[in-house]
């Protein structure tokens, strides 16, 4: 979500810089960037290498392309992971994840701003995973 942050196409300095924003400000949070696989078509190809970079050290986790529930599905079995080890993850998202904390971001004057304490909880479950349907005549 950070990556594409107000911009018509995505941007890896963009999530960069947020990222070391949210280090400097909140230098005991473990954090972790986990990315749509959708991403890696839609960065600019001068990008390509340093997203193919992150992917190799693990500064970002891909979500597998045709996980069941998507990649916000993926998303909440990463949180459900991390609250059954006795962490208190928080999400930064554009969409609801289920029963997971939602922090909030906001960029002021250039400096990301991350709003980690004061957060949004849903329980409602995931909506189910769209299926194709077959297009096509019956004889």
């Amino acid at each position: 979500m950070i990556s594409g942050w107000r911009r018509a196409t995505p941007s890896l300095d963009q999530l960069h810089q947020a990222v070391f924003h949210l280090m400097a400000a909140h230098p005991e949070v473990r954090i972790a960037v986990v990315a749509d696989p959708a991403l890696k078509h839609q960065l600019p190809t001068s990008e390509q290498p340093l997203l193919d970079g992150d992917i190799e050290i693990g500064a970002i986790v891909m979500a597998p392309a045709g996980t069941i529930g998507g990649f916000h599905g993926f998303l909440g079995k990463i949180v459900s992971h991390a609250t059954d080890a006795g962490l208190s993850p928080v999400v930064i998202t554009d969409r609801a994840v289920p029963d997971a904390s939602l922090g909030k971001v906001r960029l002021d004057g250039g400096r990301w701003l991350f709003e980690l304490d004061e957060t949004t909880t849903t329980t409602r479950s995931a909506p189910p995973p769209r299926r194709r349907r077959r297009s096509g005549r019956s004889s």
